[in-house]
């Protein structure tokens, strides 16, 4: 078996080479931003893209967002560079059929990132809640990576993590000698997101030691991954009681489990604009 080597530069022909760029952009450069917007014009897929998520309630600052440059300078580098990083995930998976790969990497990306929104909100932690969903956004990169590398060989190794019940590491390691969390930690290095997002993509969500627990952001994301893989998405479902457990675990009160739990929550994760456009296929 030979390790999967991912090049972060030079990323495969399924995403618009403007990707690639925009993740190279030095954000201490006096013009970053200028470069940015010079940037998505030239490509306006992606520069629709952005300006509609950017739209969304998440974004929203309470009056539209209809330029690029104001765009850029409301959300900043990193929120641009991250939702890049999201269509770069989109053009990926809008051309792929198998319901596997759409459920369980996809699709549990994005609910995870809205639930993580969510979770922030209803805590009132506001301020939060953008670096909430953008941490929901890439907790998985280094699936969607192994994917575009080594299509067939992370097929294999996500068919053996179902049907085996074994944790998606142990499956990745044994088909490409690497694993999701590894090539996630170097992206954000190689795409110099910002240094904290490593705690994001390259922990395993499902069991944090209590150190980890005090990065609140980190806690909530384990929260939101953990209650849509126990519904079935990025993972095999759970009995709920198992699931309850599982979020009492990270110190949630019962009566909060049991709203996260409910079909409601589930049902307005499911509604979401940013859901709605980006799950289904509106390439």
């Amino acid at each position: 078996m030979n390790r999967c080597i991912i090049d972060y530069k030079t990323i495969k022909s399924t995403q618009p080479e403007i990707i690639s760029r925009i993740i190279e952009i030095d954000e201490e450069s006096s013009n970053c931003f200028r470069e940015m917007d010079c940037l998505l014009r030239s490509d306006q897929v992606v520069a629709s893209f952005i300006l509609r998520v950017a739209n969304s309630p998440i974004y929203n600052r309470s009056q539209p967002i209809r330029t690029l440059p104001i765009a850029i300078s409301l959300l900043g580098i990193n929120i641009i560079r991250s939702l890049v990083i999201l269509a770069f995930s989109r053009s990926v998976f809008s051309k792929n059929k198998n319901t596997l790969v759409r459920t369980h990497i996809w699709q549990h990306s994005l609910l995870v990132a809205i639930a993580s929104y969510n979770i922030c909100s209803e805590l009132g932690k506001s301020a939060d809640c953008e670096e909430a969903f953008v941490a929901g956004l890439v907790h998985d990169i280094g699936k969607i990576l192994l994917f575009t590398h080594a299509r067939k060989d992370y097929m294999d190794a996500l068919t053996h993590a179902l049907e085996s019940d074994c944790s998606s590491r142990e499956a990745e390691q044994k088909f490409l000698g690497t694993d999701h969390y590894q090539i996630g930690e170097q992206a954000v290095r190689a795409w110099k997101l910002p240094s904290q997002f490593q705690l994001y993509v390259g922990t395993d969500l499902d069991q944090l030691i209590p150190g980890q627990t005090e990065n609140k952001i980190q806690l909530w994301l384990a929260i939101a991954n953990n209650l849509i893989k126990g519904a079935g998405i990025g993972a095999n479902p759970c009995d709920l009681d198992v699931r309850k457990e599982k979020l009492i675990a990270y110190g949630l009160s019962e009566e909060y489990a049991d709203h996260l739990l409910d079909e409601a929550f589930f049902q307005k994760l499911i509604n979401d604009e940013i859901y709605q456009f980006c799950a289904n296929d509106h390439s």
